[in-house]
């Protein structure tokens, strides 16, 4: 009986897998070196490339940071400018407004039946007070300013029996609502007062005519028109 010992063919294949084994690892090993160390040279240049954009990020806040403040000086210096503006409108409108209300109190008093003794303005609010020869003067007067496209509404504070050169007088208290009529109001103003003479005219006219409302007229004119229109 011939016997074969297959211990060294055992030996030998078990060394050589041993070797493939050891070998696969070390490959595998480095691979895996090979793959980290691009990974970290990777990662490091993502790094860098963030750090430099931090850096730019950073410089433009800080330049933007200068440009909002300016921005917002800016928008305090247009909302002041604004506010200027708008008080000067305003100012200018009540001005016109002033004037305008000055001279249809003018031209609506009617100075051989009444005058004015005092005339106030406050906001959209106006106050006359006066004395009349009587109650129908007081609400012709009431209706006149009425029509007036600057006065909104009249209305009747106070009226009471006043001696003046021995005689029964009234004396009244008006409140107005005014303001600045459309442009459709304004057009038909126009449309009514044209043809009365130059600017200059109807100036001087508006003027005299605000004079004797206000209680300007001499009082032995007005006494004697009194006791005339009292007979």
């Amino acid at each position: 009986m011939i016997r074969i010992n297959l211990l060294p063919v055992r030996e030998i294949k078990r060394r050589v897998r041993a070797r493939q084994q050891i070998t696969f690892f070390v490959l595998s090993l480095i691979a895996l070196l090979v793959f980290l160390g691009l990974a970290g040279f990777l990662q490091a240049s993502k790094v860098s490339r963030m750090q430099q954009q931090l850096t730019a990020i950073k410089q433009d806040t800080t330049r933007y940071t200068k440009i909002l403040r300016e921005i917002k000086q800016l928008e305090k210096d247009k909302n002041l400018l604004e506010k200027q503006i708008g008080i000067i409108h305003k100012l200018k409108s009540e001005s016109s407004l002033t004037v305008h209300i000055l001279d249809e109190v003018a031209n609506r008093t009617p100075t051989k039946r009444m005058w004015l003794t005092s005339l106030s303005q406050k906001g959209n609010t106006l106050e006359l007070q006066g004395m009349a020869l009587d109650n129908r003067t007081i609400a012709g007067y009431m209706e006149s300013l009425k029509q007036s496209p600057y006065i909104k509404s009249v209305n009747l504070a106070s009226s009471s029996l006043k001696k003046y050169a021995d005689k029964d007088l009234k004396a009244f208290s008006l409140s107005c609502s005014i303001g600045v009529p459309d442009e459709k109001e304004l057009e038909n103003k126009v449309a009514v007062t044209s043809g009365k003479g130059s600017v200059k005219q109807q100036a001087d006219k508006k003027l005299k005519n605000f004079a004797r409302s206000m209680h300007v007229t001499p009082s032995e004119d007005r006494e004697k028109y009194i006791s005339q229109q009292s007979k």
